[in-house]
C-alpha cells in the first residue's frame, strides 16, 4: 500500500476571505464551503495522483506523475499572502487534466509533483 505524500483541499477562507466574510454575515457563508468542500487531491509516494470533486455527483481523475507535462500555479498578491492559489496539472493537450481553485500551499504541491516526476 503506497504512502500518501500530500493531501490537499481548497480553502475558501484563504482564497477569498472578504467574500467569505460578506457571505458569512448574510448567513449564506456555508454555501461556498460546501461548494468547494467536495474537492480532494491526494498524492502517493508511488507516483499515483487522485483528484475527486463533487458532493452530490462525483468526478474522479487518476493519473501517474510520469504522465504530467507541466504544473501551473496562479496566485494573486493577496492569495500569496494567505498561502493559497490555483493549481492546474497538464498531461496532454491544451486544457488541464486537473484544475483546482483556492488550494492551500500550491507551491508545495508543485514541488512534490516535480520530485515524483524526477524519481
Amino acid at each position: 500500500m503506497p504512502n500518501m505524500l500530500h493531501i490537499a483541499k481548497p480553502s475558501m477562507m484563504r482564497n477569498s476571505p472578504i467574500t467569505t466574510l460578506i457571505f458569512g454575515t448574510l448567513t449564506l457563508g456555508l454555501i461556498p464551503f460546501f461548494w468547494r468542500g467536495g474537492q480532494i487531491l491526494t498524492i502517493y509516494d508511488n507516483g499515483d495522483i487522485s483528484y475527486q470533486k463533487g458532493i452530490a455527483s462525483r468526478e474522479k481523475v487518476e493519473l501517474q506523475a510520469s504522465e504530467i507535462r507541466s504544473v501551473k500555479v496562479k496566485q494573486s498578491l493577496f492569495a500569496r499572502m494567505m498561502g493559497a492559489g490555483n493549481l492546474e496539472i497538464y498531461t496532454t493537450g491544451d486544457s488541464p487534466e486537473i484544475s483546482i481553485a483556492g488550494i492551500t500551499n500550491p507551491d508545495a504541491i508543485r514541488e512534490t509533483l516535480k520530485k515524483l516526476q524526477n524519481a
